[in-house]
């Protein structure tokens, strides 16, 4: 019988029928809580993916493409990647099917007008590209390849070591 009634009591606040007030509490404004905590930047110059370079992100469409850079100064079709590549003053860029390929920066243009990976400024030349992008994945006679996913970037060098210029492409497609 105990355990009907404790049962029972139980059950009770869910048949009453007779209106909650609410606590008087409720009515006066309370104060948001607000949850803070502590942002560092991060100090390492280390980049963890590779969705652009000189400003022209990786499977951006067409149209984003020309939003971003506008005309190009050129356009030249490239039968061996069955892409059209899209010539700028700062860079040159593959598009095929609507999609931004692969992106490519020369000497001259990194030079010129700077090389930024995601945003991060590098200098093939004078930087210490370790601390910027870890060990080669894999060292080409032509080049490093640094790979993050599927997407890949090499930095060309000559026989001699020298900068020849700069790829970022998908590794799958290629």
């Amino acid at each position: 019988m105990n355990t009907i009634i404790l049962l029972f009591s139980l059950l009770f606040p869910y048949f009453d029928a007779s209106p909650q007030l609410a606590p008087v509490s409720s009515f006066i404004e309370q104060p948001k809580s607000v949850l803070a905590f502590e942002h560092t930047a991060e100090s390492s110059p280390y980049i963890s993916r590779f969705d652009s370079l000189a400003g022209v992100s990786l499977y951006a469409t067409e149209e984003e493409l020309l939003l971003t850079k506008g005309t190009p100064l050129e356009i030249v079709n490239d039968p061996w990647q069955n892409t059209v590549e899209y010539q700028y003053a700062d860079v040159s860029v593959g598009v095929g099917e609507g999609f931004v390929l692969y992106v490519h920066v020369s000497p001259a243009q990194a030079q010129q007008f700077g090389l930024h990976v995601n945003g991060v400024k590098i200098d093939p030349l004078k930087d210490n590209l370790q601390s910027t992008l870890g060990k080669p994945y894999f060292i080409a006679e032509d080049g490093d390849v640094y790979m993050r996913g599927n997407n890949a970037l090499k930095i060309y060098r000559n026989l001699a070591g020298e900068f020849e210029g700069i790829d970022l492409f998908d590794s799958i497609s290629s």
